[in-house]
């Protein structure tokens, strides 16, 4: 499999509509990890995904798989605060988002059985050069 792509979006909010904005909030906030990620890695062969799907849940407690799909489409949780993440500037979101994706693709990274770790260790050295080293 290839991962070519990072999917974030809101875990369901108990309303269709509610869910919806905040998925549209997140990726807008967020896009620019994808972007990254296709212009620095463009993809990465591994044995686990094709697209990182991760699930911003208010209720989670900590990173995990919610659903393994053979597919190449498994989701990742990770906790979200959205009210404290409401408070960030745009800078502060940035940062923000680095600091999540670094933790999911930690915790995925032995999952994905990569044929070249390197390129995502590479990636998330890149990002959090870039973005956090203002």
């Amino acid at each position: 499999m290839r991962l070519r792509a990072i999917n974030i979006f809101s875990a369901f909010l108990g309303d269709l509509e509610k869910t919806k904005e905040r998925t549209v909030l997140i990726r807008k906030e967020s896009d620019f990890l994808y972007l990254e990620y296709y212009n620095v890695v463009r993809y990465c062969d591994n044995d686990f995904i094709k697209q990182l799907n991760v699930e911003c849940d208010e209720n989670a407690k900590e990173i995990a798989v919610s659903l393994k799909a053979s597919d190449g489409y498994s989701v990742i949780t990770m906790p979200f605060n959205f009210s404290l993440y409401q408070t960030l500037s745009t800078e502060e979101k940035n940062v923000f988002w680095v600091e999540e994706i670094t933790k999911v693709f930690n915790f995925v990274l032995p999952l994905m059985k990569c044929k070249s770790d390197k390129k995502v260790i590479d990636f998330i050295d890149y990002l959090n050069e870039k973005y956090n080293n203002r």
